[in-house]
């Protein structure tokens, strides 16, 4: 692995949460760990080559036009993201819940595509974005089928999950313990928890198939008011008939493809 090249990942991604808000050098430092002449050499060399703009001394650097010049090709896994769009669509419908797309690369999970609601969970969120690849019941859907040598990189990238994350993990065997649970179920469900701002969901999530192959996951979001509110079994109900009806059609279409 080259470090520096890492590095420089790290900061693209600091600028990239920011959308066009120029973020100082001392900010991107604090946010990356990385001492202030690092930050400011690997910026030099990322602004040389137009990947980063350096709006002033005083406000910081911005996403350069090298960045987005990357992307003129179209989306990241379109044929999948074609495919499952009016699925998903359909399922926000008749859920009212957000419908979530995920897939895990290079050990780290992405959130490719989703239709929203007026929950707005991911409001000001671009349509592909980094996600928690333990907390979620996407994440937990595609790590349950995934083989012990991918299995073993994710914990030596992450280690045991962040406190509230997922509490019966703590060690590399426990997580085996729970991903052999987790492949035995229709639908993987999360406890509560994933937050943005002062909203809280709960996530219903089954793993997608090509080739016998997991490909990734697909999901529902529904958010609750407050912590201490749980989703009615009704709704819990509604939500899983929806998301297996949802995910049997696009393993149909995923299918017929072949």
């Amino acid at each position: 692995m080259i470090h520096s090249v890492q590095k420089a990942m790290q900061i693209l991604s600091v600028l990239s949460d920011e959308k066009n808000r120029p973020v100082p050098l001392m900010e991107i430092a604090e946010k990356t760990s990385f001492p202030k002449p690092t930050c400011s050499h690997i910026l030099e060399t990322l602004c040389f080559e137009g990947y980063a703009v350096r709006v002033s001394q005083a406000e910081g650097y911005i996403l350069g036009p090298s960045t987005y010049h990357l992307t003129r090709y179209g989306r990241y896994a379109e044929d999948l993201v074609l495919l499952c769009r009016p699925i998903m669509r359909w399922m926000e419908r008749k859920s009212h819940a957000t419908v979530i797309l995920s897939v895990i690369q290079s050990n780290q999970k992405f959130i490719i595509d989703y239709s929203d609601t007026e929950q707005n969970l991911f409001a000001e969120h671009p349509r592909i974005r980094i996600d928690d690849i333990y907390r979620t019941a996407t994440g937990r859907a595609i790590l349950a089928h995934m083989d012990r040598e991918q299995l073993k990189a994710v914990w030596e990238k992450y280690g045991q999950p962040e406190p509230g994350h997922w509490n019966r993990v703590s060690t590399y065997d426990s997580l085996l313990d729970e991903l052999e649970k987790i492949r035995k179920m229709d639908v993987v469900i999360t406890e509560a928890s994933q937050k943005d701002g002062s909203k809280i969901a709960a996530g219903y999530a089954c793993p997608l198939f090509r080739r016998k192959v997991c490909i990734g996951a697909v999901g529902l979001a529904w958010t609750l008011p407050s912590a201490d509110m749980q989703v009615s079994c009704e709704t819990e109900e509604m939500l899983c008939r929806i998301l297996l009806k949802g995910t049997s059609e696009i393993h149909r279409r995923l299918s017929y493809e072949e």
